[in-house]
């Protein structure tokens, strides 16, 4: 399994504009690999998700550009970065989200 080193939010907060993006994230893996890119987005529900990195294409179809090979890394990447987010905005600045979106 992968080591998470480190999280970087960026917040970005685009709900005053109908958007559901609050913050971008980067990770550290391994002290060796940056990953950008990353999105904390907040669900029709209220709960928080984390969206992957992804690219347009000509067609107008986006396509992913990092995608974990199984649930477990999936699971720890989104647990790892909703909970720096929490850290640096408490419930009370982004909705009553519980981080299960």
């Amino acid at each position: 399994m992968l080591n998470i080193s480190q999280v970087r939010i960026y917040p970005f907060e685009t709900g005053s504009l109908g958007g559901q993006t609050r913050a971008y994230a980067e990770i550290t893996v391994d002290d060796c690999l940056i990953i950008k890119g990353l999105r904390v987005v907040e669900g029709a529900g209220g709960g928080l998700f984390v969206a992957f990195p992804s690219q347009r294409g000509r067609t107008g179809r986006y396509h992913d550009l990092v995608v974990p090979l199984d649930a477990s890394t999936r699971e720890y990447i989104r647990t790892t970065v909703i909970e720096a987010f929490k850290q640096e905005h408490p419930p009370s600045q982004f909705g009553s989200s519980d981080g299960s979106g």
